[in-house]
């Protein structure tokens, strides 16, 4: 077990001494594109790199790399799909790239990013967003979550989707939510244990509005989520009077 430590650490901080050549690759692409104009090959190079420094930061036990990444992919998702927003993404993405810099001296340095990069990472996303309210959605069914998308989309949620509960629960802590749905069978973290540990967490997490859904009419009543929903033929309806009672709440 030692050695398998020891081992992990190697790679920890290989990858480490390595992370800035990685954020300036990334920095750089930027300056390329802002350079030479809207290339769709470079957008998809920039994608590519983002991508996987979201899923190496993670693997080498720097969540808060991977953070980042996800909403820089969205921006960047956003400006594949709309080309004229260039100027403004790349404005943005340079704010991010700031962010990542300032996150790997934090690690350098033996410690682990504090409130004020998180706050400063927090108060990125929610200005650079074009949406007014954020969800993430815990589901693995397409049918479910293609219904709850089309409402929060006419309502105006940024939507995040999540399979793995503990997953969700790492995201949820690190940039908090206006509303998660999450099904009650979840991988790793089901979705009682998921609600229980947003409303505990003693933070703006704890201030996200939740609501289960579930097939059963068997709950731990220690636990009481916003809103309870059954999959059923009445979900959608449910759920479009659900959403608008967390926006009522949102605007008060």
């Amino acid at each position: 077990m030692d050695q398998v430590k020891m081992m992990l650490a190697v790679l920890r901080e290989n990858y480490l001494r390595d992370l800035p050549s990685y954020i300036d690759d990334i920095e750089q692409t930027l300056l390329n594109l802002e350079r030479c104009g809207f290339q769709l090959d470079l957008c998809h190079d920039l994608f590519r790199q983002v991508h996987s420094l979201k899923g190496s930061g993670g693997t080498h036990g720097m969540s808060f790399i991977s953070d980042i990444c996800h909403p820089l992919e969205d921006l960047l998702t956003d400006l594949i799909e709309r080309p004229l927003l260039l100027k403004m993404t790349i404005e943005v993405a340079l704010s991010y790239v700031d962010i990542m810099r300032k996150a790997c001296f934090v690690y350098a340095s033996r410690l682990e990013p504090g409130d004020d990069l998180k706050s400063n990472l927090h108060e990125l996303r929610r200005s650079a967003s074009k949406h007014s309210y954020s969800a993430m959605i815990v589901e693995s069914s397409d049918v479910i979550v293609s219904a709850m998308r089309d409402t929060l989309t006419e309502f105006g949620f940024r939507i995040e989707l999540m399979q793995d509960g503990y997953a969700a629960l790492g995201r949820l802590l690190a940039e908090p939510f206006d509303v998660l749905i999450t099904s009650l069978e979840n991988p790793r973290l089901n979705g009682i244990a998921l609600i229980a540990a947003v409303q505990k967490s003693g933070t703006k997490v704890a201030k996200t509005k939740t609501i289960l859904l579930t097939t059963s009419d068997h709950l731990d009543h220690q636990v009481h989520p916003d809103f309870v929903l059954r999959k059923n033929a009445e979900l959608r309806r449910g759920f479009r009077a659900s959403v608008s009672q967390v926006i009522a709440t949102k605007r008060n």
